[in-house]
């Protein structure tokens, strides 16, 4: 049941419907509803893991509460690391166990056993890493006396279960998350129209940027050995805007629904392509994952390595950004993906330049030339790097990199210079252009300030736009991490 299906609407209807008619007397009953919906839309989506998120559920709970009102430190540490194993656990059972079973067995081999093995067959239940992550991080406040545990055990099962961010995230943190759902919620028309408005851009996004860019990366990719270069570039380029708007018109949607039941959910996305360096493009890129690992992965390793200096914050960087590239799934690909990010990093830090990542042309209308630069080539170096994101093993990475640095770069690819591609690169010039306009903006599409007809004109065109180009899909890339 994903957000742009019409099973989704036909759920969500009802639940607004009873949610500020029926349930809007206290924050208890408004609750209540927010998870029932939650666990039929979660069993809805895979039911047979609907138990495993309870457990999750019920044991954080739990250790949330013992962890606080234990007074001996040494008992605290070890319920903390209890609830630290179960939940990486969970993770590395479900999500890494064949990677790891497999690696061992092929170590073995080295040495001339010749042992045979299988994998097993494990499913990976829909949303662990989001849920997981923020199940990690409340215990890790908790322990840290950042926030005091949730005493409710209703409040704290909205905040892991519910339902526009399970799949995908955003990853919420328990502070700024449960203290809204504690207090009762008073239906909004400006918070209601803006959360339509970001559920429009979000679906704009997906249906016309996204799946459109998917129409032509996905065969390039699928059948890249026989493909000149120049189509191979071409291929890199129409994936890394694919995967963007997917990922950032999923997060746009979840945050638009949320806005519909009185709540706001971290922005996750806020025009990464305009930056001009690497560390401004993370601050700008799937923001609850970065400073989730920026909080509780880079900032302890960096101050135990701080004698080391800029090696020390090297070493902290290269570190993170493997685990944020691993966080994605458990093939090669993340892993080096992530380690040429943090390589990326490098140059910043010994230049002193990895904290100035402002906002392109800030209160200006164009970049300067300087800007435009910086920008296109980290475009390009992104744009490469997902290249590894994308395929399926290294070595294939190896052999795409082969054929685009090949005399066929050079190759004019008539067969993709044609109505179609230019119509989608037309429809990506809108897009980058209603973004650059809104990148300072607190989403892609606040044009609360514009008058009323203008507004009026944007939602009609925007929705002819997803009428006449847009194209149906079944699922988002992030559903499968």
């Amino acid at each position: 049941m994903i957000f742009n299906s019409f099973d989704f609407v036909v759920f969500l209807i009802p639940v607004l419907v009873l949610y500020w008619l029926f349930f809007k007397k206290t924050a208890v009953a408004q609750n209540i509803l927010l998870l029932m919906a939650s666990i039929f839309f979660y069993a809805w989506a895979d039911w047979r893991f609907l138990f495993l998120l309870i457990a999750s559920i019920l044991i954080n709970y739990y250790l949330g509460l013992k962890i606080h009102n234990t007074l001996k430190e040494s008992k605290q540490k070890m319920l903390l690391n209890i609830g630290l194993v179960f939940n990486i656990g969970l993770l590395v059972y479900f999500k890494y166990f064949n990677f790891f079973y497999e690696g061992f067995y092929k170590i073995i081999n080295v040495f001339g056993t010749d042992l045979e093995y299988n994998t097993l067959s494990i499913l990976l239940p829909l949303g662990i890493s989001f849920f997981t992550f923020q199940t990690l991080g409340y215990l890790l406040d908790v322990y840290n006396e950042e926030i005091e545990p949730s005493n409710d055990l209703l409040d704290f099962s909205v905040f892991i279960a519910f339902f526009p961010k399970i799949l995908s995230g955003p990853i919420e943190r328990a502070g700024s998350f449960i203290p809204q759902i504690k207090k009762k919620r008073e239906l909004s028309y400006a918070t209601s129209v803006d959360g339509f408005r970001q559920i429009l851009w979000g679906l704009f996004t997906k249906v016309v940027v996204a799946e459109n860019c998917a129409a032509i990366a996905n065969p390039i990719f699928n059948n890249y050995q026989d493909k000149p270069g120049s189509v191979l570039v071409l291929g890199a380029f129409f994936y890394a805007i694919q995967i963007y708007a997917d990922f950032s018109g999923y997060s746009n949607m979840a945050i638009g629904i949320s806005k519909l039941f009185g709540l706001q959910l971290t922005r996750n996305f806020a025009t990464p392509f305009f930056s001009t360096n690497i560390s401004g493009f993370w601050k700008k890129w799937h923001i609850s994952l970065t400073t989730w690992m920026m909080d509780y992965v880079f900032t302890p390793l960096s101050f135990t390595l701080r004698k080391l200096q800029k090696r020390g914050l090297v070493i902290s960087i290269v570190a993170t950004f493997i685990l944020v590239g691993f966080w994605h799934g458990a093939n090669w690909t993340f892993i080096v993906f992530g380690l040429l990010h943090g390589i990326y990093f490098i140059p910043l830090v010994y230049s002193g330049t990895m904290n100035t990542s402002d906002i392109m042309a800030k209160g200006k209308w164009f970049p300067s030339f300087k800007e435009i630069y910086k920008m296109m080539a980290l475009f390009v170096l992104v744009m490469m790097t997902d290249v590894i994101f994308r395929v399926d093993s290294v070595a294939m990475a190896l052999d795409y990199f082969k054929g685009v640095f090949s005399s066929s770069i050079i190759e004019y690819p008539a067969s993709y210079i044609n109505a179609n591609t230019l119509m989608i690169v037309a429809l990506i010039g809108f897009f980058m252009l209603v973004e650059w306009v809104n990148r300072e903006k607190k989403h892609d599409f606040e044009i609360s300030n514009y008058n009323v007809y203008l507004r009026w004109s944007s939602y009609i065109f925007i929705f002819l736009l997803i009428l006449f180009f847009g194209r149906s899909s079944d699922t988002f890339i992030y559903f499968q991490f």
